[in-house]
């Protein structure tokens, strides 16, 4: 139901390079709810700080989603991976050079519960060194195919397909 929460999407795209970033709608869910929790902490501010203290929680949820920051630059030309991510204006960057990449992988995970809408599909890059960099997760394969494809076409790395839904062993 949340998928457009936090969901990539392709900023720019040329023959050698591709920049991704999040979309708008997270920003935007965050300030909606940064206004409607601030809104409800000062309406029940007078009555009781506690309850004042649950719509305080959610605004400052909404702060951190708002201002939440995600960039992914693949650039052929210099042979790296970048990734910056910020949040309440701290920032983190790395610089991965692209021969560490091993593939874009497209994995569905089964669902939690058996009350769940069916298996959830994961793109990732799979790295040969580190940790995999999660890129985004939908309920539908086909929205995440042309970030994949990009990024692969780019980077020149496989473009994995696993449409198995297995479960997490635990």
């Amino acid at each position: 139901m949340l998928d457009w929460i936090g969901s990539l999407r392709i900023r720019r795209r040329g023959a050698t390079r591709v920049e991704l970033c999040l979309s708008r709608s997270t920003a935007i869910a965050g300030w909606i709810l940064v206004a409607l929790g601030g809104a409800g902490a000062l309406a029940l501010w007078n009555v009781s700080l506690i309850l004042a203290a649950v719509p305080g929680l959610a605004a400052g949820f909404g702060l951190i989603l708002a201002t939440l920051r995600r960039e992914l630059i693949l650039d052929r030309d210099d042979g790296l991976l970048r990734v910056e991510q910020r949040v309440l204006g701290l920032a983190s960057r790395s610089s991965i050079p692209l021969f560490h990449l091993r593939a874009v992988v497209i994995a569905a995970r089964a669902a939690p519960d058996r009350g769940s809408l069916g298996p959830r599909f994961v793109a990732y890059i799979d790295r040969r060194i580190g940790s995999a960099i999660h890129l985004d997760e939908s309920r539908r394969c086909a929205s995440l195919m042309p970030l994949a494809k990009a990024i692969a076409d780019v980077a020149e790395v496989r473009l994995v397909y696993d449409a198995t839904a297995r479960a997490a062993v635990r």
